[in-house]
């Protein structure tokens, strides 16, 4: 059986040589947290561990991905993405696709192409290009939209728009409750009729941006 996120954490407790409760006053986290877990860390507390363990490999944790302890030579920072010094929210030459595309999304500082002020757009956000026309009417091809990473699917909100990536696919959807197994599986939907649902089991999803914006630029000359 895949090993979950707990299960990584106690074999990095493990490795570490420490307790349980060590472990978790270190990275600001109450007594017995990692014993009840379900799924995942919310972004808080990743980062908490993370901090408090910067040679613990942010992917290997969260995905099972690459070595347990990061060599400290090679790899790059993982704990906090430093922005670069502009105003107002990033924009990045990324597309999400109002369909499929097999490619992942990584904001790294040469694919910034410019930045955003305005208000009711949060500074946790990203800004991207929507391609596509699965999600016609409500987000058209060569639409913006404001992402924000979701890192514990208990966080999720039944009902709206999601930016799903997984190994092969990367996608906007709206994310239903999948009511015959909604422990394992979300309903992905399009707004555009002509496209069938998906069925999305969770352990195949490695990102998810909740859509918290959706810009329309229109060209007058």
């Amino acid at each position: 059986m895949e090993k979950t996120i707990k299960d990584r954490v106690k074999d990095f407790i493990e490795y570490k040589g420490l307790k349980m409760k060590d472990f978790e006053s270190m990275c600001g986290l109450s007594t017995g947290y990692v014993t009840s877990m379900r799924k995942g860390f919310g972004r808080e507390k990743l980062n908490n561990v993370l901090t408090a363990f910067p040679d613990l490999n942010r992917d290997w944790l969260l995905y099972g991905e690459g070595e347990m302890i990061l060599n400290s030579t090679n790899d790059p920072p993982q704990v906090v993405q430093v922005q670069p010094n502009r105003n107002g929210i990033l924009v990045y030459d990324v597309d999400a696709t109002c369909g499929k595309n097999p490619r992942d999304i990584d904001f790294t500082d040469d694919i910034v192409i410019g930045s955003i002020d305005l208000p009711n757009i949060s500074r946790d956000c990203k800004i991207i290009r929507a391609n596509g026309d699965s999600m016609i009417p409500t987000i058209c091809d060569g639409n913006w939209i404001a992402i924000r990473e979701v890192y514990d699917f208990d966080d999720v909100f039944y009902g709206q728009i999601y930016v799903v990536v997984t190994s092969e696919y990367r996608m906007i959807k709206y994310v239903r409750k999948y009511e015959q197994d909604e422990d394992h599986y979300f309903l992905l939907r399009s707004a555009n009729p002509n496209y069938d649902d998906i069925t999305m089991r969770k352990d195949k999803i490695r990102k998810l941006f909740i859509v918290e914006n959706i810009l329309s630029v229109k060209i007058q000359l």
